[in-house]
C-alpha cells in the first residue's frame, strides 16, 4: 500500500523516539507499507490489539512483497519468521509513535476530523452519494460495486459491503484499507482543514466550538447525518450520558430534529444547523 513514502518531519533538529524509529524500515524503496500495518480501528488499544493477532503467514507474505525478498533491517526478518521480540518492536513502536506524535494533537486532529465529516454528510443528505464523493479532495470516484481511486497500488476496489470515507489529518494522499471479508472498505483522504494548517502555520478558527462549545459543536457535527445518541457520544467522544445532554439542548435551540426509527432514535441536524455550520466552517471551503 503506497502512502507517499516514508514521512520525512519539518526541521532538521526533529528526532522520533527511539521505540519509533524501527518503523521507518517498514517503508519499502518504492514508498510502500505493507497492508498490516494499516488499522480501521479508531482507538490505538483496539489497533495495537488488532496488531498483536496478525497471522505471521500475513506478514510474512507481505513483507517479502514490499521488499522484493530482501527487507534491509534484521528486526523485519524476524517479523516475518514470526519472532516474538520482532512482534514487540513493531507494537511498542506504534505505541510510542502514537503517544508521541498524534495524542498531544488529538483534540485539534479530532476537531478538523468532524469538521470535515459534517460538510461531507450535508452534501450527502441533500445531493447524494456521487456528489459527496465527487466533493471529497482525492481523486475518488465510483462505478456500482467498484470505487475508482488515483493510486498507483489500490484503482477498482470492489465494495460489496459498503464503503467507509474516513478524513486524515497525517496523510497527504488518498489510502485505501481493503476489507476483510464481509466488512467495508475504507477510503482514507486528506482533511482539508488539516492541509490549510499545514500549509499557514497557524491553527484555523473554530467559530463553531467559540459559539457552542466544543462538546457541543462536535454533537451537532456529529448529528449531520442522522445518528443514535450511542453513535452521538463516539462520534464526538464524550459520554452517553453527555451526549443526550448537549442533543437535548441543541433540540430545543432549533438545531437538532429527533425522530423515532422502531426502537432506535435518530437525531439529525436541521436546515438552521446547516447554514450555522455551513457559515461557521469556512476553511473547509478555502482549502480546495
Amino acid at each position: 500500500m503506497r502512502v507517499g513514502g516514508a514521512p520525512r518531519p519539518p526541521g532538521a533538529r526533529w528526532q522520533p523516539p527511539e521505540a519509533v524509529r524501527p518503523l521507518f524500515d517498514l517503508f519499502s524503496p518504492k514508498g510502500e507499507l505493507p497492508d498490516f500495518v494499516i488499522s480501521r480501528r479508531t482507538e490505538i488499544g483496539a489497533a495495537i490489539d488488532e496488531l498483536a493477532t496478525i497471522p505471521a503467514t500475513r506478514m510474512r507474505t507481505e513483507l517479502m512483497t514490499a521488499f522484493q525478498g530482501r527487507p534491509r533491517a534484521t528486526w523485519l526478518h524476524g517479523l516475518a519468521a514470526g519472532e516474538c521480540s520482532a512482534r514487540a518492536i513493531l507494537l511498542r513502536g506504534v505505541e510510542a509513535g502514537y503517544r508521541a506524535l498524534v495524542e498531544p494533537k488529538w483534540a485539534e486532529i479530532a476537531s478538523a476530523a468532524h469538521t470535515d465529516l459534517a460538510h461531507r454528510g450535508r452534501i450527502l443528505l441533500r445531493e447524494g452519494l456521487a456528489r459527496a464523493i465527487a466533493s471529497l479532495p482525492s481523486t475518488v470516484g465510483h462505478r456500482g460495486q467498484v470505487v475508482d481511486v488515483d493510486s498507483p497500488v489500490d484503482r477498482g476496489v470492489p465494495v460489496d459491503y459498503g464503503l467507509v470515507f474516513a478524513p486524515s489529518c497525517l496523510l497527504p494522499g488518498t489510502l485505501v484499507i481493503t476489507a476483510s471479508p464481509g466488512e467495508p472498505v475504507t477510503v482514507v483522504y486528506p482533511a482539508p482543514v488539516a492541509i490549510l494548517r499545514a500549509r499557514t502555520g497557524r491553527p484555523t478558527t473554530d467559530s463553531l466550538s467559540a459559539l457552542l462549545g466544543s462538546r457541543r459543536a462536535a454533537v451537532l457535527r456529529a448529528a449531520a447525518v442522522p445518528r443514535g445518541t450511542t453513535e452521538l457520544a463516539a462520534q464526538a467522544g464524550i459520554s452517553l450520558s453527555s451526549a443526550s445532554e448537549h442533543a437535548s439542548a441543541l433540540r430545543n435551540a432549533g438545531l437538532i430534529m429527533t425522530t423515532r426509527a422502531g426502537r432506535k432514535v435518530l437525531h439529525t441536524a436541521t436546515e438552521l444547523a446547516d447554514s450555522l455550520m455551513a457559515a461557521c466552517d469556512p476553511p473547509l471551503v478555502a482549502a480546495r
